[in-house]
């Protein structure tokens, strides 16, 4: 499992936007559970061309100024991957 701890302004609105690829077919290519703030965003599997996924959080999901990001890897051999992780403040 990959976990990552965003920093984000305490309170705030906002969206989490992840970039996963797999460009080798690592293995006969990944599936992967994502997961931000505790809520799922769904299994992911073929993405060797690449794929932006995107959820927008709350100002409850942010109130301590951290959004944990876990990535797990549903293949009993490969590894999870995330290639870019941002943070779009919302208004």
């Amino acid at each position: 499992t990959l976990q990552i701890e965003l920093s984000v302004p305490k309170g705030a609105k906002g969206t989490v936007r992840l970039y996963v690829i797999d460009p080798d077919s690592f293995q006969g290519g990944r599936k992967q559970t994502v997961t931000v703030a505790g809520r799922s965003l769904g299994t992911f599997e073929k993405f060797e061309q690449g794929r932006w996924i995107e959820h927008a959080l709350g100002a409850d999901d942010t109130a301590d100024g951290k959004v944990l990001i876990e990535a797990r890897n549903d293949k009993p051999t490969g590894n999870a991957v995330i290639s870019i992780v941002e943070w779009i403040e919302g208004k």
